[in-house]
């Protein structure tokens, strides 16, 4: 009854997660890309910056960008900031179940540094803290947007090393996401709404507002799409270990984050010369696929024919300890998706995915908690290889 619970719980934050972040990312890049196509009225009209004629649903819409300005703010304005609230909160409970309790086992890697669940917890507490005030201080003190740009990217790269170097390949990806996550959601809160805020409460009161707000709020705001697609492949990296399982996982990270941001800018420009970004950023994908596929040429150096009786010790001593029917793992108490690997007829319907996590990602055992040694490892990759090839 509890794993059921323990279950369902854990889908409900996920989904709740993924539609707060789907409201969160739509408004976030619908409004940008209004900024970007905009267009001054044919007739000037009074405290108009710009208009835009839209089809949808059978009709079409006028949408005017208008200055916050005293006697001319409307009865209702709607606010946008409880989509990017509830996405963090839900994305942060997420983080709590998956990777803080059970011993943060998906978090820690022994072999990367030697930690307790605590100090992991900690860890990632601080360096999202630190991230935050350090790429704050950044854009809030220092003047120059160029020097700006260039610390932030050399900020992004110092997170993800550190972040690959202190946690398990999983756990380096998904605290670079909680990261950039914590950033946006601080943008909004910290300073793309009290500026608008105020502005509206001067507006109110009868005085012009200081516009200075309004260029700095929209600053926040596009940091914040920009973040939206390394977010996104983070949130999915559970699945690819091959790819946060890789020696070069730092590098590859940083490939896809600014890959994905070139994306980004390409789709929400109005300008077809700014899409040249797309060259780069195919080049960057290209080149992590490379990287990637790289490894999975990667022949087993035992020779000779394997037979299963010679591998199954090593499933034994190093695998079903968590994937058991009741599993027998100190922190482990659910098979992890399922995967029983008790036999002969239950290992070979996985022979693909044990391939490609224990002996090309060795993203398994987790964190290597069992001690599975390389000849181990390529004993295994021998005879699956051998039975895959069989099966063709």
């Amino acid at each position: 009854m509890s794993e059921s619970l323990h279950l369902w719980f854990e889908y409900i934050l996920r989904f709740s997660h993924l539609v707060a972040g789907i409201a969160w990312i739509g408004s976030s890049f619908y409004f940008i890309w209004l900024d970007s196509a905009f267009v001054a009225p044919e007739t000037p009209k009074r405290n108009v910056d710009g208009e835009l004629f839209m089809v949808h649903g059978g009709f079409y819409y006028q949408v005017e960008k208008r200055k916050i300005f005293p006697g001319e703010l409307p009865k209702v304005l709607h606010w946008f900031k409880w989509e990017a609230t509830l996405t963090w909160i839900t994305g942060f409970a997420l983080l709590i179940a998956v990777y803080y309790i059970n011993g943060a086992t998906l978090l820690i890697d022994q072999q990367v540094m030697n930690l307790t669940q605590w100090q992991a917890i900690g860890l990632s507490l601080g360096l999202a803290t630190a991230g935050w005030f350090i790429y704050d201080f950044i854009w809030h003190r220092i003047p120059s947007k160029a020097f700006n740009v260039v610390a932030s990217l050399l900020l992004l790269v110092l997170i993800i090393f550190i972040n690959t170097r202190t946690f398990s390949g999983r756990g380096a990806f998904i605290q670079t996401g909680f990261m950039m996550g914590s950033m946006m959601l601080l943008n909004v809160w910290v300073r793309i709404l009290p500026g608008q805020k105020k502005m509206v409460e001067d507006a109110q009161a009868g005085k012009v507002p200081d516009y200075s707000f309004s260029a700095k709020a929209k600053i926040r705001s596009v940091h914040n799409t920009y973040f939206i697609f390394p977010v996104l492949f983070i949130m999915l990296s559970n699945h690819y270990s091959v790819i946060y399982s890789h020696p070069e996982n730092a590098l590859l990270l940083i490939l896809l984050s600014v890959s994905g941001a070139m994306v980004r800018h390409a789709m929400v420009t109005n300008k077809p010369v700014e899409r040249w970004t797309l060259a780069p950023a195919a080049i960057g994908i290209a080149a992590l696929v490379f990287v990637t596929a790289k490894s999975y040429s990667m022949a087993p150096v035992t020779e000779g024919e394997i037979s299963f009786e010679q591998v199954q010790p090593v499933f034994h001593a190093r695998c079903i300890s968590c994937h058991a029917v009741k599993p027998t793992d100190d922190v482990i108490k659910e098979t992890p998706k399922g995967v029983v690997l008790e036999n002969e007829a239950q290992i070979r319907q996985h022979l693909p995915k044990i391939m490609e996590m224990t002996v090309v990602a060795k993203s398994m055992p987790l964190g290597n908690k069992t001690n599975m040694t390389e000849e181990e490892r390529r004993l295994v990759g021998a005879w699956v290889q051998s039975q895959m090839s069989a099966r063709q």
